[in-house]
C-alpha cells in the first residue's frame, strides 16, 4: 500500500512539473462566482469566448486543452460557504466531467 501511495504521489508530482497550465482555487481568496471564473480565465489562459458559467468552463476544458492542466481547489468548504454548497458541488462535477473527456485535464482537492 505505502508503494502504491509514493507511485501516486510521484507520478502527481512528476505531472505537475509538465502541467503547461495550473491554477489553484483557495476558497479563503475567492469572492464570489465571477470572480471564480475570472481567476481560472486568467490564469489558464482561457479563449476569448469563455462564458464565465459551469457549462462554458466544461466546454473549454473538455475541448480546448491539449497541454496538461491541473485545477487545484483548497479549503473547499470555505468555497462552499462564499458560493454556496450546489454551486460549488457543480463546479466540481464540470471540472472532474472534462477531466473523463481530456485526460490532460486534472482536478486536485485538498
Amino acid at each position: 500500500m505505502r508503494n502504491t501511495m509514493v507511485g501516486l504521489g510521484a507520478m502527481l508530482m512528476s505531472f505537475q512539473l509538465m502541467a503547461s497550465g495550473s491554477v489553484l482555487i483557495n476558497g479563503k481568496e475567492i469572492k464570489s462566482q465571477d470572480h471564480l471564473h475570472t481567476i481560472l480565465a486568467k490564469q489558464l489562459n482561457f479563449p476569448n469566448y469563455y462564458a464565465k458559467n459551469l457549462d462554458s468552463l466544461y466546454d473549454v476544458l473538455s475541448t480546448d486543452f491539449s497541454s496538461n492542466t491541473i485545477i487545484k481547489i483548497k479549503f473547499l468548504s470555505i468555497l462552499k460557504s462564499k458560493l454556496g454548497a450546489d454551486y460549488t458541488e457543480a463546479l466540481i462535477q464540470a471540472i472532474m466531467d472534462a477531466s473523463e473527456d481530456n485526460p490532460k485535464v486534472v482536478l486536485l482537492l485538498e
